[in-house]
């Protein structure tokens, strides 16, 4: 077992004994313990689901990227992305699970689902997306070759529709003028697609598994060029979005704008979405920084975390201007403020949501026999070595 995992494997414990107590609360005494109310009816819960549903369709990308168009360098991080996809798929609608107003009504979503609602036929495609990924989890297992480039393609394109979807949930709300956009199934694709190829890079680095051989060299190289460019198409989307709908001068968006630069989560925007998530990633991974692995992993983690405070930020500020500014001092109550900050409850559930996802993460590592980087590529004799990707293109 690696050093690394035998230190966080009793850390990630003791986080979901306290995410327990948390759930415990939750089913205990319903919502009474959270800190959102009639204005702000979504909270952290949210923001974590939507971000780690597009964590695990970024994730995919990786794995679409090696099995459907053959990218050699990312064999190995290929079978961590398949996994990542997996945990964090299951840790998002866990979360979104624990919102609901009447948790035990969910299985009403398939036996009664609206065919014209865009929710409907997102919990229909996560359903079909868990089964690809279960699939390809039983194929590299049993070494079922044939099975793998025609199951990514199918999870592709389905990481394809829910990761627009996701988007489009938000982007429809006319009624919410910071989320009302065409960008928005975009901007959620590509941003899905940066995070999940961050964490990707950062677990493969942190919880590597072969020696540092040419193969790893190339793969790092790969995912250095991958997540640069990502990064510069979302900033390019992001400046894109900004500027534009700030040059509309709707007082809406402007208030929108204002609330998130200058107002009580500056912070969230400045420090976690820019410092961390945008400024130190292209430090670390742009000369003269960018030839060490742990650079790129460090960059990878720094990535995640930042988007997940840009999600954060995108459902707390889309809600937090009323459609009538007048509303929160008409009426004055705990449950009617656009002021929110999660409660001890919301915070202990989510932190133990997602480490039992790592929790999960790690073991699997350890113990599937597919997930050992000194394996032979599947359908290849054992005694096969790789060929060096720096000659013939390295994919």
């Amino acid at each position: 077992m690696l050093k690394t995992t035998k230190i966080l494997i009793p850390v990630l414990i003791a986080l979901v004994v306290l995410g327990a107590i948390g759930a415990w609360d939750r089913l205990s005494t319903g919502k009474l313990s959270f800190n959102f109310g009639s204005y702000i009816p979504w909270g952290i819960w949210v923001g974590l689901y939507i971000y780690l549903v597009g964590l695990s369709g970024g994730a995919f990308l990786i794995v679409f990227l090696h099995y459907a168009l053959g990218i050699r360098a990312l064999r190995r991080a290929s079978a961590y992305a398949l996994l990542v996809a997996l945990t964090t798929l299951g840790a998002g609608l866990v979360l979104v699970l624990a919102d609901l107003g009447h948790m035990d009504r969910f299985w009403r979503l398939y036996a009664f689902a609206n065919p014209r609602s865009i929710l409907a036929w997102m919990v229909w495609i996560y359903t079909l997306y868990a089964l690809v990924l279960m699939a390809m989890l039983y194929a590299l297992a049993k070494e079922k070759r044939g099975w793998l480039k025609p199951l990514s393609v199918v999870g592709f394109i389905l990481v394809i529709t829910f990761g627009g979807g996701e988007g489009a949930l938000f982007g429809v709300l006319g009624s919410k003028a910071a989320w009302s956009s065409g960008i928005q199934p975009i901007r959620f694709l590509f941003s899905a697609f940066l995070s999940g190829a961050g964490i990707v890079a950062f677990s493969t680095v942190a919880f590597r598994r072969w020696q540092a051989d040419q193969e790893h060299h190339g793969q790092v190289e790969f995912l250095r060029y991958l997540v640069l460019g990502l990064l510069a198409l979302n900033l390019y989307i992001e400046s894109a979005e900004f500027l534009v709908t700030s040059y509309s001068s709707t007082a809406a968006i402007v208030e929108t704008y204002d609330l998130m630069l200058f107002g009580s989560y500056w912070w969230l925007f400045w420090l976690v979405q820019i410092g961390i998530g945008l400024v130190l990633p292209i430090l670390l991974l742009v000369p003269p920084c960018d030839g060490k692995p742990a650079n790129l992993g460090t960059a990878g983690l720094f990535i995640a975390i930042g988007l997940a405070g840009t999600k954060q930020n995108f459902v707390y500020l889309g809600l937090a201007i009323p459609e009538f500014r007048a509303l929160p001092e008409a009426f004055v109550h705990a449950r009617l403020s656009v002021v929110y900050f999660p409660s001890l409850t919301e915070w202990l559930v989510a932190i133990g949501v997602v480490a039992a996802a790592a929790l999960v993460f790690l073991i699997a590592i350890e113990k599937l026999p597919f997930v050992d980087g000194r394996r032979a590529p599947l359908g290849e004799a054992s005694s096969v070595r790789l060929e060096p990707l720096r000659e013939g293109g390295g994919a």
